[in-house]
């Protein structure tokens, strides 16, 4: 069916995050030459789509329960309404195009952030890209509404600090006991470049699998419905389906377009010494699994494996960190959700009269 195109709009999303959430797994392993390029894009394609199937759906209602707040998705009662009154297929097809417009103005704001060589958060993108719809089409005079979105808002806001700053300190924990306990004997040891080599082949297979069970949702959550009286709901209504699609597209954006950002994560931000730089992945991946089964939403792999470069960084001083970078890095953080709300905005503003 035609209306299943729209999919590609979400498909293009986990395109644009491949390309940009490619390094968080192999950044460091490339940029110190453990692990050849194709090689590390190849075990991150595997893996995401791994992580998506197995574990992926778990974080698909809670970027669905923003976009219902925000007018992207039909609300339950909605939904209950358009079942009863044999209206599904229209409010399916409204309920995508909404998806399709809110996925691709996110989508376009991180390619162009891949293309700057900036590290962004895709979880930002597709929270400012809601928010965005939801400015000219939800009632935030409600007040009830009002404290709704406020409250799932800065919940989704509070892990953009939370999570660099909790990825820094661990990595600073982590690298900083390495180096008193673990480090000095294992470069006595004569296969210790191959043990190092190994280390980061399992460290960026754990950390890919991890960005595949935290950021599948952000590609196709806002196509997925329950079946309701044997009615279908949206696009997608197998759970495990729609985070699979999300995960397969982040592989594809890995394996085409993802090296630039990766040399920006690898060597921009912070000397790393091989050692150092497969600590940096496993510190990143910690933070991805503490933060999400803590906070229960999607959160940014890219802000954990900066953070966690600043952190190994600054176990040696402050001086070693390019604050430079990391402030262009910070701005980009920003400029993400606001540049892909104010464009869905826009988009909105120009379909509003078919939307009412």
């Amino acid at each position: 069916m035609a209306i299943y195109l729209l999919l590609f709009a979400g498909i293009f999303m986990g395109w644009s995050l491949g390309t940009n959430d490619g390094a968080n797994a192999f950044g460091t392993a490339v940029a110190t030459g453990v692990v050849k390029y194709r090689t590390a894009i190849t075990i991150i394609a595997i893996f995401v789509v791994i992580g998506a199937f197995l574990q992926g759906e778990g974080n698909l209602m809670k970027v669905a329960e923003l976009a219902t707040g925000n007018e992207v998705m039909a609300s339950e009662a909605a939904v209950q309404k358009a079942v009863a009154e044999g209206t599904a297929d229209k409010l399916v097809l409204k309920s995508a195009i909404k998806a399709a417009i809110v996925f691709t103005c996110a989508a376009v704001t991180v390619f162009i952030m891949s293309y700057l060589k900036f590290p962004v958060s895709a979880n930002q993108s597709i929270t400012g890209a809601i928010v965005g719809w939801g400015l000219l089409h939800a009632d935030y005079s409600d007040p009830a509404l009002r404290a709704s979105l406020l409250g799932q808002l800065g919940k989704f806001a509070s892990t953009w600090l939370l999570n660099p700053l909790g990825a820094a300190i661990i990595s600073f924990a982590v690298i900083k006991l390495a180096n008193k306990f673990l480090i000095p004997r294992l470069t006595r040891l004569s296969n210790y470049d191959k043990l190092v080599k190994v280390g980061y082949l399992i460290a960026g297979g754990f950390a890919s699998y991890s960005i595949g069970m935290n950021s599948s949702a952000n590609v196709t959550a806002l196509y997925y419905g329950e079946v309701i009286d044997g009615v279908q709901t949206n696009l997608l209504s197998s759970g495990r389906v729609a985070a699979t699609i999300g995960g397969i597209a982040i592989a594809i954006g890995v394996l085409t377009y993802s090296k630039k950002v990766m040399m920006t994560v690898g060597s921009s931000i912070a000397p790393l010494t091989q050692i150092e730089g497969f600590l940096v992945i496993i510190a990143m991946a910690l933070t991805i699994v503490i933060m999400g089964n803590t906070m229960n939403i999607p959160v940014s792999t890219s802000q954990a494996v900066v953070g966690a470069v600043v952190g190994a960084g600054l176990t040696k001083s402050w001086r070693c960190v390019n604050f430079g970078v990391f402030k262009n890095i910070a701005i980009a953080w920003v400029s993400s959700p606001v540049g892909a709300g104010l464009l869905t905005y826009l988009v909105a503003l120009a379909t509003k009269t078919w939307f009412a």
